[in-house]
């Protein structure tokens, strides 16, 4: 397993050495890295929990973001769920940065 997640972490920083976004083309190619689940790699989850922390603190600390979700984090911070609604939006925002799909997750399921 360890192996796995440092084959990943490779793959991510080959693919992100000038500090560019990480496109849903990357992201899946780190899924399709492991024989695990996509929605089970420790890489993945951390790269989406560290978007949900940023949205987190914008929408709470600054009054740079309108209201982005109206159910309390704990009801809609689904790690797993985000990373599998990702994978089925892949074909649409292949070459684009996979954080917009973590950005329209919370779009279409923020509650309010």
């Amino acid at each position: 397993m360890k192996l796995r997640v440092m084959v990943a972490a490779a793959v991510i920083l080959l693919f992100c050495t000038k500090a560019s976004a990480l496109t849903m083309n990357q992201f899946v190619e780190i899924c399709d890295s492991s024989e695990t689940r996509c929605r089970d790699q420790p890489l993945l989850q951390i790269y989406v929990g560290g978007a949900l922390d940023l949205i987190t603190v914008l929408d709470e600390e600054t009054d740079y973001l309108s209201t982005m979700y109206c159910e309390s984090p704990e009801k809609l911070f689904k790690v797993p769920q985000i990373i599998d609604y990702m994978l089925t939006h892949k074909e649409s925002y292949a070459d684009r940065n996979a954080m917009l799909l973590v950005v329209k997750y919370l779009e279409e399921n923020s509650g309010c």
